[in-house]
């Protein structure tokens, strides 16, 4: 049976609007949290999870001001597949402060373990 989604970001929105020290949680330990508010564990695209929820969190008008971005578990969250405007976006919706988050790491995921080296090269035909 697929998992949906939606219904575990929704689960988890409402866990976090009902308890916003749950967002520290699924700041710090994305996996771990998840399981901990759904009974899930594995089985879903923990980014996509992770977008979707913060989404529904948005449209809900959860003030997550609380949450210590410095914390972000970036070997469990593939920036790579997040957009940074959105996430500016939903930061802002959720008076999140994004000062803390480590950009140079986040930087250096978006452009793969190529580094800079490698955008480069492509971008000059490798020369």
């Amino acid at each position: 049976m697929a998992i949906d989604m939606n219904q575990l970001a929704d689960k988890i929105a409402g866990a976090v609007a009902a308890a916003p020290e749950l967002a520290q949680q699924l700041v710090e330990s994305p996996a771990r949290a998840v399981e901990r508010i759904t009974g899930v564990a594995g089985g879903y695209d923990l980014t996509e999870l992770f977008r979707l929820s913060l989404d529904r969190l948005a449209q809900v008008g959860a003030d997550l001001s609380e949450v210590d971005l410095g914390k972000l578990d970036l070997s469990a969250i593939d920036v790579s597949k997040l957009s940074p405007d959105e996430l500016l976006r939903l930061a802002a919706k959720l008076n999140v402060d994004v000062s803390k988050v480590d950009m140079a790491a986040i930087a250096s995921k978006m452009l793969g373990s190529s580094g800079l080296g490698g955008l480069l090269g492509g971008l000059f035909g490798g020369r």
